[in-house]
C-alpha cells in the first residue's frame, strides 16, 4: 500500500524505491532500509542529507526538517504582515520597514538555494519554463527607467523572491505527501483560529481604552471612526487583516462542499468502539456526515479536523472577516462563493447536485449567519463604545457603508458626514481618516467630554471617491504619451509619476488599484505578459481536481486586488496560491 500511495503522488519510482532507498516492509507495515532504521522521509534521496541515509530519524539540524518546519509556520508569519516591523527610516517618495513575512521569504529562498545546490536540482529540469519568466524579467528591465529606482530594485527584487521560493517547492514537490499535506492544515486552520480570537479580543482592548500601543490598533480602525472598533490583526489595516481571511474561508468551504460527499476511504472500527480510515495521508474526517455521530478519528487519533469543527471554523472565519469592515474583503469572500459555488453546480453529474446542492445552502447559510452575527457584535460594540452612539447606530453604518450608501435603515433620517473636502487626511484602509478632525477629538475627550459623536456616520464617500481619483491618475499619467502606455513610468515610479504632473499632494502616495498601478509602471506589455502568465498558471491547475478552490482563491484575490496595491504588505496573495496548489 505505501508503494503504491508512493507511485500514486509522485514522490518517487518504484524503480527508485528499490535502487536508492531499498526499502522492505517490516511486521507493522512501515518501510524501512535493511538496516532495519527508519527512511527518515526520503530525506537523503530528496535533499541529500548523508545524515539521513541510516538514522532513526530526522536529526536535529536535518535540512529536510528545517524545509518543511518553514512551510508549515508560512501561515503564521504570514498573519503578522506589519507587526513586529523593523523600521529603517524612510525617504521622501517610501518607508524602510522590514517585517516577518519578509524574514520568512529570504530564509526560505537561502534555505532553499543550499537544498538545490546540494541535491543538484537547482537548474534541473528549468528548461523550456522560461516563458513563466518573462513578466518578472520585463519588469527588472523597466527599473532602468523608474522614475523612482530604490523602490522599483526593492519591489522587483521581492518578486523575484516570490517566484524563486515558487521554484523550489516546484523542485521538492515530492514532500508534499499526505502526512505533510494534513500538518500544513491543522497549522492553516489553527493558526487562522488564533488570530481571529486576536481580532476579537483587539476590539475589547480598544474599547476598554487600552492604549494603541498595546492593542495595534491602527488610527483608522479605532471606535472613534464609526463607533465601533473594526480590528486590523497584525496588520498594517484592516483591509489586509480581511484579505488574509479569504484563503482559509475559501479552503475550508471547498473541504465542506466536496471533501465531506467524494472522500470515502475505507473505514474499519477499532477495539475502543472508533472509526479510523484505512488509508494513509490527508485525515479524510471529512467524509462523515453532519448527523453522523460517531467520532472520527485518522490514524493518529486525532480528532480535531472533524466535521462540526470544520463548519465551526467556517463560521469564525467569515465572522472575523466581516468584524474587519473591510469592503474590499467582503466583496472579494462574495465573489470568490459564488465562483466556487457556480463551479461545484455546474461541474458535477445532475445526480450528485442534489446533495451538493444542500450543502451549498447550508454553506451560504452560515455565511449569512455570520454576517448576522458580525452585525450584532458591531451594535453591541457601538452601544458599549464611550461614544454617545448606541446599537442601532451601529449596525444602521455598517448596512449604509457596505451598501455605498444605497441602503438607510434609519426611517428616512439623512446620514450626515463631515465636510471634509479642505481638511487634512489620508486614505486607510476602507475609510478617508480625518486627521485634524481626530486629533480635535481626542482634545475633547481629554477634557472629559465623552459623549461625542463617532467621525462618520455612515457611508464615506471620500473612501470611494478617493480610490476613484487615484486610478483616474493614473491612467491620464498612463494615457500622456505612446512611450509611457507601451512601456510605463517603470516599477516602482506610479507615486512620483503622479506627483510630477500636480495629481497628488505627495510621492509617497500609491494607487489604490494594483492593475491601474501596473498599467501605469510597466505598461501595455507588462499587463499583456501579466495576463499572460494568469493563462499559464489556470492551464496548469485546470488538469487538478482541486482547481475549484485555487480558481476560487485566484478569483477572490483578483477582486481585492481593485481595492489595494502594495507588493510587501500582501505577500500572502503570492504565496499561499503557491502552497495551496502543491497541497492539493
Amino acid at each position: 500500500m505505501w508503494t503504491d500511495l508512493i507511485r500514486k503522488y509522485g514522490i518517487m519510482s518504484k524503480r527508485s524505491l528499490d535502487k536508492d532507498i531499498k526499502l522492505e516492509r517490516s511486521r507493522d507495515g512501515h518501510l524501512r532500509n535493511r538496516s532495519g532504521r527508519f527512511a527518515s522521509k526520503f530525506c537523503h534521496v530528496i535533499f541529500g542529507c548523508e545524515r539521513c541515509k541510516n538514522d532513526n530519524d530526522l536529526h536535529f539540524l536535518c535540512p529536510g526538517l528545517f524545509f518543511k518546519f518553514l512551510i508549515c509556520i508560512l501561515p503564521i508569519c504570514l498573519f503578522f504582515s506589519y507587526y513586529p516591523v523593523i523600521s529603517f527610516g524612510g525617504s521622501e517618495t517610501m518607508n524602510f520597514e522590514l517585517s516577518v513575512p519578509l524574514i520568512w521569504l529570504v530564509a526560505f529562498d537561502l534555505l532553499g538555494f543550499i537544498l538545490l545546490c546540494k541535491s543538484k536540482k537547482l537548474f534541473n529540469g528549468s528548461r523550456g519554463k522560461w516563458i513563466w519568466l518573462l513578466f518578472p524579467a520585463w519588469l527588472l528591465l523597466t527599473v532602468l527607467w523608474s522614475l523612482n529606482p530604490t523602490r522599483g530594485v526593492l519591489t522587483v527584487g521581492i518578486l523575484w523572491l516570490i517566484y524563486f521560493a515558487g521554484y523550489i517547492m516546484w523542485s521538492f514537490r515530492e514532500i508534499f505527501d499526505d502526512d505533510f499535506r494534513a500538518k500544513w492544515l491543522k497549522w492553516f486552520v489553527g493558526s487562522t483560529l488564533v488570530v481571529c480570537m486576536w481580532c476579537v479580543l483587539q476590539c475589547i482592548l480598544d474599547l476598554a481604552g487600552v492604549s494603541q500601543g498595546y492593542s495595534l490598533m491602527c488610527d483608522g480602525c479605532t471606535y472613534r471612526m464609526f463607533g465601533f472598533p473594526h480590528p486590523n490583526g497584525f496588520a498594517i489595516e484592516p483591509q489586509f487583516m480581511g484579505n488574509l481571511l479569504l484563503a482559509p474561508a475559501i479552503v475550508v468551504a471547498w473541504f465542506l462542499l466536496l471533501k465531506q460527499n467524494h472522500i470515502k476511504p475505507e473505514r474499519e472500527r477499532s477495539r475502543d468502539g472508533h472509526f479510523y480510515n484505512g488509508s494513509v495521508g490527508l485525515a479524510p474526517v471529512f467524509q462523515y456526515r453532519l448527523l453522523v455521530r460517531d467520532r472520527c478519528k485518522n490514524d493518529n487519533g486525532s480528532r480535531s479536523l472533524c466535521s462540526g469543527f470544520i463548519w465551526f471554523c467556517f463560521a469564525i472565519i467569515t465572522t472575523t472577516l466581516f468584524l474587519t469592515f473591510s469592503r474590499g474583503a467582503i466583496y472579494a469572500l462574495v465573489v470568490g462563493m459564488l465562483f466556487v459555488s457556480g463551479f461545484v453546480v455546474f461541474g458535477v453529474r445532475r445526480q450528485k447536485r442534489g446533495e451538493l446542492l444542500k450543502r451549498l445552502g447550508i454553506l451560504w447559510g452560515v455565511v449569512i449567519l455570520s454576517f448576522v452575527m458580525a452585525l450584532n457584535m458591531q451594535g453591541v460594540m457601538a452601544e458599549l463604545s464611550p461614544t454617545d452612539d448606541d446599537y442601532f447606530d451601529g449596525i444602521s453604518r455598517v448596512v449604509n457603508h457596505l451598501s455605498l450608501g444605497v441602503i438607510n435603515i434609519r426611517s428616512g433620517n439623512s446620514i450626515d458626514n463631515p465636510e471634509i473636502e479642505n481638511t487634512k487626511g489620508e486614505l486607510r484602509e476602507d475609510t478617508f481618516v480625518v486627521v485634524e478632525n481626530i486629533e480635535q477629538k481626542s482634545v475633547e475627550n481629554s477634557d472629559g467630554n465623552s459623549d461625542d459623536k463617532a467621525v462618520f456616520d455612515g457611508y464615506v464617500t471620500e473612501s470611494t471617491d478617493t480610490r476613484m481619483k487615484l486610478t483616474g491618475a493614473a491612467l491620464e499619467v498612463w494615457s500622456k504619451d505612446i512611450s509611457t502606455m507601451l512601456f510605463g513610468v517603470g516599477l516602482g515610479g506610479a507615486g512620483q509619476a503622479m506627483y510630477n504632473h500636480g495629481l497628488t499632494a505627495s510621492p509617497k502616495e500609491i494607487v489604490q488599484n494594483q492593475y491601474a498601478s501596473l498599467l501605469l509602471e510597466s505598461g501595455l506589455v507588462g499587463i499583456s505578459l501579466f495576463i499572460m502568465t494568469i493563462v499559464l498558471i489556470v492551464r496548469l491547475i485546470w488538469i487538478r481536481d482541486s482547481r475549484i478552490v485555487f480558481l476560487g482563491i485566484i478569483v477572490a484575490y483578483g477582486v481585492s486586488l481593485f481595492f489595494f496595491a502594495g507588493l510587501p504588505n500582501a505577500l500572502h496573495i503570492y504565496l499561499l496560491p503557491i502552497v495551496i496548489f502543491m497541497l492539493l
